[in-house]
């Protein structure tokens, strides 16, 4: 019965040794495309990578760096509070293609005519504002550490 067994195993050793050194049976063009396809999609998760899952930044200069080469604040001043808030909603978005994390806030003064639009980062666990129109950071000293 051991003889049977050892011959099965090795039988099935065999087949599956001739089966891989065979490629399967794909051709050479086919593992070609399929490596091509493979590269591809590989480079693609290596991107996704790098800003996956999204970060806040490392420092004040950081930020400083990544709001100087993000032209938002480079567009023509706005007139309404909506196309303030856009702007901030679209440098959270590049932020966001970039791996960084920025929220986009706003406040409606009681008034109900005066508003504000500020986006913010977390440095180092403290929060830093900024007009999405200047990019003019400050430090929110209110708060303390946040994070």
């Amino acid at each position: 019965m051991k003889n049977s067994s050892r011959l099965v195993v090795a039988v099935g050793i065999v087949s599956l040794t001739a089966l891989l050194l065979s490629g399967c049976g794909i051709s050479k063009t086919e593992h070609e495309a399929l490596q091509n396809e493979y590269d591809i999609l590989k480079a693609e998760l290596d991107g996704i990578q790098e800003v996956y899952p999204p970060r806040d930044f490392s420092s004040i200069s950081e930020l400083e760096d990544w709001l100087s080469t993000n032209d938002v604040s480079e567009e023509p001043l706005v007139e309404y509070a909506d196309e303030w808030y856009r702007k901030a909603l679209k440098i959270q978005e590049d932020a966001l293609e970039d791996g960084y994390i920025i929220s986009a806030d706003y406040d409606i003064w009681e008034d109900g005519e005066t508003a504000s639009v500020w986006c913010v980062a977390i440095v180092r666990g403290r929060a830093f504002f900024w007009d999405p129109e200047t990019d003019d950071i400050t430090e929110e000293t209110f708060f303390g550490t946040v994070k």
